[in-house]
């Protein structure tokens, strides 16, 4: 066998996948297996393009210049022209509607709706005790929030947990899985809320997945009585956020918890 040809054939196979997956990865038909078989192949290819440049270097350089008088060639000019120009493109981002164009066979995306919803969260089921109905209304820039929520008595000390999530979710590396609602899913650490964490004497999850990625509510019953405090304290990113009320049922059914920044949560409204 000559080493000539194995690598010859082998730059060709290659460069066959590379152009299948990458033709698939440029109309956004992503998947796993393509991003695999594509970075694999592409790998081989640079691989054994090296030792191709190294068996072929003597033509190589007849390309870029004149054997007799060593001036550069033409060809060679040309083709770093093209190089440099499409480099620049890529990295000023000027060329990003011609990468950007294979976006017209991916599928669509799903339409946000307009009006306002809100999933229903329940917990503390078997508590019996006073029933509150919690609505989290989370502001725009919140991305993948992190909430607990407890109950303090009059005097501050803590009665019990209204809202602790096994779960916590993470933006995934990948920005197709993001925009298709694929997420990291890890278990919840109670450090990742060190208000909560210095003040819970339980902190033991009561409901079984992540914080809810959008608006929820949460139905739930405490063992507090009298005037109580509620408190929430939410995480997005890097920035945490407290929101608490004093509840008095003889003063009303309907209390707003309340932050000093209130840039995480749009609003958060107890109903007794």
């Amino acid at each position: 066998m000559k080493n000539k040809n194995i690598i010859s054939l082998t730059i060709g196979f290659a460069f066959l996948s590379i152009a299948v997956t990458g033709i698939l990865l440029y109309i956004k038909q992503k998947s796993h297996a393509a991003e695999i078989t594509h970075t694999v192949f592409g790998l081989i290819f640079i691989g054994f393009a090296i030792f191709h440049i190294m068996n072929n270097w003597s033509s190589i350089t007849g390309y870029s210049k004149e054997r007799k008088s060593g001036k550069i060639q033409k060809e060679l000019i040309v083709a770093a022209s093209i190089f440099v120009v499409i480099l620049i493109g890529g990295v000023t981002e000027v060329l990003e509607p011609v990468a950007e164009a294979g976006r017209v066979f991916a599928k669509p995306r799903p339409k946000r709706p307009e009006a306002l919803s809100f999933e229903e969260v329940k917990t503390n089921q078997e508590t019996k005790g006073s029933a509150l109905k919690i609505l989290v209304e989370k502001s725009k820039e919140t991305e993948l929030p992190v909430i607990t929520a407890w109950v303090e008595d009059s005097a501050r000390n803590f009665v019990d947990n209204i809202f602790v999530p096994a779960k916590i979710a993470n933006m995934p590396e990948n920005e197709e899985e993001a925009r298709e609602g694929h997420f990291d899913i890890a278990d919840f650490n109670p450090s990742t809320i060190e208000a909560w964490q210095s003040k819970a004497k339980v902190k033991t999850a009561n409901f079984e997945k992540e914080t809810p990625h959008e608006n929820f509510v949460l139905k739930t019953n405490t063992n507090a009585k009298g005037t109580y405090f509620i408190v929430l304290a939410v995480k997005s990113k890097d920035k945490t956020e407290l929101y608490e009320a004093a509840i008095n049922p003889s003063k009303g059914e309907v209390f707003k918890l309340k932050s000093k920044e209130n840039t995480l949560l749009s609003s958060v409204l107890v109903e007794l």
